[in-house]
């Protein structure tokens, strides 16, 4: 039984150590969140009157500049050719029903997407070779029976 106790007694006093150990560790991160000014307060002189208000000078506000014209960014050709493809390829009557995706890069049109019949593929093919500024077309439609 004494051994009992004195184990209980020494585990109690371990578990005491790492309260104290835990708690000044707590003291000292709360200390790093203090900045100079926080942890000690300023001195104040009693019985000193305050002194006359000096004049602070003016400051004029100086007039704006006149906000300059917005920059025009340059329209990515590719991506109006791709809508002028899109567009174009959504007004054929053969075509509209057909989901076709366009891609464009340097002004290379690549169209994706299923067609019903070989003619529509191609049909699809000409359309976009005939927008001004496409300079070759890649057909990767596939022909899907029923699509």
């Amino acid at each position: 039984m004494k051994q009992n106790e004195a184990v209980r007694i020494s585990g109690a006093a371990v578990a005491a150590c790492a309260l104290v150990l835990g708690l000044t560790g707590c003291d000292q991160i709360q200390s790093l969140w203090k900045s100079e000014k926080d942890s000690a307060p300023a001195p104040v002189a009693a019985n000193t009157a305050p002194s006359p208000a000096q004049p602070q000078p003016v400051e004029t506000a100086k007039a704006a500049e006149p906000p300059k014209p917005a920059e025009t960014q340059p329209v990515n050709e590719d991506t109006s050719l791709a809508a002028k493809v899109k567009s174009a390829l959504s007004s054929e009557p053969g075509l509209k029903a057909l989901g076709i995706d366009v891609g464009v890069s340097d002004g290379v049109v690549t169209l994706y997407g299923t067609a019903d019949t070989r003619g529509h593929r191609e049909k699809a093919a000409q359309v976009a070779s005939g927008i001004p500024g496409v300079k070759s077309v890649k057909n990767e439609m596939v022909i899907v029976a029923g699509s």
